[in-house]
């Protein structure tokens, strides 16, 4: 339970509890009363002996029996004895007593009470009645009373302040607990022990907003974990794929200087490869850089509504141009509006297009097609890029945009298994879908499709 619904619980309590309280003395006070335990009775058995009084009698009765005095016992006996009507608990309705029975157990109980005999002729054949009263004595010394007092006013504290003093002892063991367990968990992240999951030992019902943010240190746990091991691949593949061209323009370089290229020829021929190789350096270094760049959020916040379809059809114009040029059959289908406007970074969705398209052209031959399509519904625009070319296994389409990963099928080709990582950061980034799945209108191929919902439009 939440701390403020327990706090809530806990004033509440403490308000109502007194007024509970006082109702259900009133309650108990109010059912318990003679008179009206007497006065219920009297409608009844006015309907059951209606043949010993006349109505107008009954009526002078009930008169007199709500001129009783509060809180006392009353009976009202017949001239044979018969008991007419009683909650006098040694007089019970419907018997009949003798006037020597009667002063006996009067005498009994003479001591605590206090008795008093009203002889009452009723109108009727001239009825006569008698009313008995009994009323508790009044004996005890003022010091006694005062004690019996103070006794109840103390049970009254005392049944007031034991909820209230429950819910405190129940709310500080819940945030002592909760703290306690934030503090574990905190520390042990703090000392770098990021391969265990945090748990919240407590129990669903001990739950609270601070237990909750265990949670949230779990999912910082897991960042944390995926950061480092990304840090830490990031570092390795930028070693590996760094170390090659080094290596060739060290060796070369050793040559050189160690006079084994002797001819002007060799020497050009190697200062060649020295030079291709800084140039490749330059390229994967400019390739890093801007991946670096691409995960800094400053351009997300410059997103600008734009037209999708005009972004498209550039995209549309260079691939065709580029198709002919790679030898590749290029088919396109362009189906959206000019009039949806998206949110998004123009120069970052055409190379999002671009990196898809050089790789369906890489991993594709002479003669292969490849088709751009880009569909309107009215939830989403789907775009696709489609090629016959030499597919991806499906133990690769789980990593394929992984940094660094290159599936089985692209090690031949250079290249530093960034580009499909940088195509989903950047898809991520805007808050739309890509997914890859295999050609099935052809026997090998690849589908890349990026949904773009229009609700983010």
């Amino acid at each position: 339970m939440k701390l403020k619904n327990q706090f809530i619980i806990f004033i509440m309590a403490t308000i109502l509890m007194p007024f509970f309280c006082v109702m259900i003395i009133l309650g108990f006070h109010y059912i318990t009363d003679p008179e009206r335990t007497l006065l219920q009775d009297f409608n009844y058995v006015r309907k059951i002996e209606s043949n010993k009084l006349s109505p107008k009698s009954w009526d002078t009765l009930q008169e007199i029996l709500k001129k009783a005095p509060p809180h006392t016992e009353t009976a009202v006996l017949l001239q044979n004895g018969d008991i007419l009507i009683s909650n006098i608990s040694d007089l019970k309705r419907g018997d009949t007593v003798s006037e020597e029975v009667l002063f006996q157990n009067i005498k009994k109980s003479s001591k605590k009470y206090f008795f008093q005999f009203v002889p009452t002729m009723l109108d009727d054949k001239n009825t006569e009645l008698v009313i008995i009263s009994k009323a508790p004595r009044r004996k005890a010394p003022m010091h006694k009373s005062l004690a019996r007092v103070i006794l109840h006013i103390l049970g009254y504290l005392v049944i007031f302040s034991i909820v209230p003093i429950c819910f405190i002892i129940k709310i500080a063991w819940t945030i002592s607990k909760s703290i306690s367990l934030l503090e574990k968990n905190t520390v042990r992240i703090a000392n770098g022990e990021l391969d265990i999951e945090l748990k919240n030992s407590l129990n669903k019902k001990n739950s609270n907003e601070i237990t909750s943010l265990i949670e949230s240190l779990d999912k910082m746990r897991q960042t944390i974990k995926e950061d480092q091991e990304r840090r830490t691949r990031f570092i390795m593949g930028i070693s590996h794929d760094l170390r090659t061209p080094v290596a060739v323009i060290k060796g070369y370089t050793e040559a050189l200087a160690d006079g084994i290229a002797d001819d002007m020829e060799m020497r050009k021929s190697s200062l060649e490869i020295i030079s291709s190789k800084v140039a490749q350096l330059e390229t994967m270094i400019e390739t890093l850089i801007n991946y670096v760049k691409l995960n800094s959020k400053d351009w997300r916040g410059k997103l600008t509504k734009q037209s999708l379809a005009s972004a498209l059809k550039e995209f549309e114009q260079s691939a065709i141009a580029e198709g002919k040029v790679f030898k590749r059959n290029i088919s396109t289908k362009i189906e959206v509006s000019e009039d949806v406007l998206i949110a998004f970074n123009r120069q970052l969705f055409l190379r999002t297009l671009e990196n898809i398209y050089g790789n369906a052209i890489r991993y594709s031959r002479d003669g292969d097609s490849i088709k751009i399509e880009a569909i309107q519904t009215d939830e989403n625009v789907e775009i696709s890029i489609i090629d016959t070319g030499i597919g991806i296994s499906d133990k690769d389409k789980n990593h394929i945009f992984d940094l660094f990963y290159r599936a089985s099928n692209s090690r031949r080709e250079e290249g530093m298994g960034i580009g499909l990582s940088v195509v989903k950061n950047i898809v991520d980034a805007h808050g739309w879908k890509i997914t890859v799945q295999d050609n099935r209108e052809s026997s090998s191929g690849s589908v890349f499709t990026i949904t773009i919902p229009l609700e983010n439009s």
